[in-house]
């Protein structure tokens, strides 16, 4: 009888052990893999890597370590915000760059980047360290003044360009690239502004210059206007036909000046003295 109870107690004991078991492989035994996501399972005791990368699912942990690589697109800084970097120009002057950028994982290359890089943290912190290191060889690449210029619409197309020739090879794009500022030396911002007030200065005085040509152009327009109407009123006014018409305007006055009161009428005469009379209503 006491033999019987304690195989059943030790039966009971295996159960439980058993159900535990289970239980410990079901919460602890798989790793899940996202739609969003990739896996690289290793093997613990070998050291085996697979050789391509799992996609969505749920894979067991038995004698399997998993690492899984997120495929979303990640911002840096997050939330928007954006990071200054100090680099030199060509020239050894300090410039301030605010910028920031997107980059995500391309899902084949998830083995590649575990390879040879590391973890997520450890591709994140690589995607970090060759952006500031293209930050800084881009603008040395140029002087001050021209990346504070025409240039500086390039300088993020030069910063992603150089990021791409060294992440793209280990299975990382940047989606997204954009320099927020550029904030020059003091003694470059007051070279600037001085020079955008000369330019506004010389615009200024052109445009006055074109007021002044274009007023004399006017008065000369004006002026040819009247010696062309002046000739035309003297070559209408020779010969009979130009004295007739003197005379008919000469009483066509006469007879406006008679209308009105208190006027005085100047006659002319043949001997060039003329006479001044005031006509009788």
């Amino acid at each position: 009888m006491t033999n019987n109870i304690k195989s059943l107690r030790l039966g009971s004991i295996a159960v439980a052990a058993v159900v535990v078991a289970l239980l410990v492989v079901l919460m602890f035994g798989f790793n899940r893999v996202n739609e969003y996501e990739a896996a690289v399972k290793r093997n613990p005791l070998t050291g085996a890597v697979a050789a391509v990368p799992y996609r969505q699912g749920l894979y067991h942990s038995i004698l399997r370590s998993w690492t899984n690589y997120s495929l979303r697109e990640v911002q840096f800084p997050i939330d928007g915000a954006s990071e200054t970097l100090t680099a030199l120009t060509s020239d050894q002057l300090q410039i301030e760059v605010d910028a920031a950028f997107r980059y995500r994982l391309v899902p084949d290359s998830a083995v590649h980047l575990y390879l040879t890089v590391g973890s997520p943290r450890d591709v994140h912190d690589y995607v970090y360290n060759a952006y500031r290191s293209a930050t800084r060889d881009a603008i040395a690449e140029m002087a001050a003044q021209d990346i504070l210029s025409e240039e500086r619409a390039g300088i993020a197309d030069r910063i992603e360009q150089i990021m791409a020739t060294r992440l793209v090879p280990r299975g990382v794009e940047i989606t997204d690239f954009f320099v927020r500022e550029v904030v020059p030396p003091e003694s470059i911002r007051q070279a600037i502004e001085a020079k955008l007030a000369r330019e506004q200065q010389v615009q200024a005085e052109s445009f006055q210059t074109q007021v002044v040509v274009e007023q004399a152009n006017q008065q000369r327009a004006e002026a040819a206007g009247i010696r062309d109407a002046q000739e035309i009123i003297a070559a209408s006014l020779e010969g009979t036909a130009g004295q007739r018409y003197l005379y008919w305007r000469y009483l066509e006055m006469l007879g406006k000046i008679g209308e009105g009161q208190n006027n005085v009428v100047v006659a002319p005469t043949e001997g060039g003295i003329p006479l001044f009379f005031t006509p009788d209503r």
